[in-house]
């Protein structure tokens, strides 16, 4: 099956309005099976950082409006993130990052779905979010310079 492009670039639009105001996170442990799924802090997930306007800790990331089936971040913002480990491994001096969720406002992507939300592998090619290993000294920030949510269409 392919859509067209106005189709995908309708489905992108209905998915920004959805996640538009949210966060970007990025994890380490194995990647859960469904971005609904839970995560598991206590034994075997760990967040390395969440991303902001700005990072500064209030303001939700917002994407430009779809063209051609794509959907890329709003290039006003800055998504910036202090590297802080929390979760099962937040003692660990380094860690690498597996996988990144996006969650709607008010969902911190950790706890089962309350919305919608998004989750892809760090490193993927849509994405030049961090991938190596990061260092949690509260010091350290990263940035996101492209992020694209795409919809394949033919």
């Amino acid at each position: 099956m392919s859509i067209s492009d106005f189709t995908g670039d309708a489905a992108l639009t209905a998915i920004k309005n959805e996640v538009d105001g949210g966060r970007l996170y990025l994890f380490a442990g194995p990647v859960p099976t469904s971005a609904d799924d839970p995560l598991d802090m206590d034994n075997v997930h760990t967040q390395i950082a969440e991303f902001t306007a700005g990072n500064d800790g209030i303001t939700g990331l917002t994407f430009a409006a779809p063209v051609g089936a794509g959907m890329l971040k709003s290039p006003a913002e800055v998504w910036e993130a202090t590297v802080a480990f929390d979760g099962v491994n937040a003692g660990a001096t380094t860690l690498t990052p597996t996988f990144w969720r996006f969650g709607a406002a008010g969902d911190d992507c950790r706890d089962a779905a309350i919305g919608p939300r998004l989750q892809g592998t760090a490193g993927g090619p849509l994405t030049n979010l961090p991938c190596g290993d990061q260092t949690a000294n509260g010091a350290n920030k990263i940035s996101v310079d492209t992020f694209v949510v795409a919809v394949e269409a033919g």
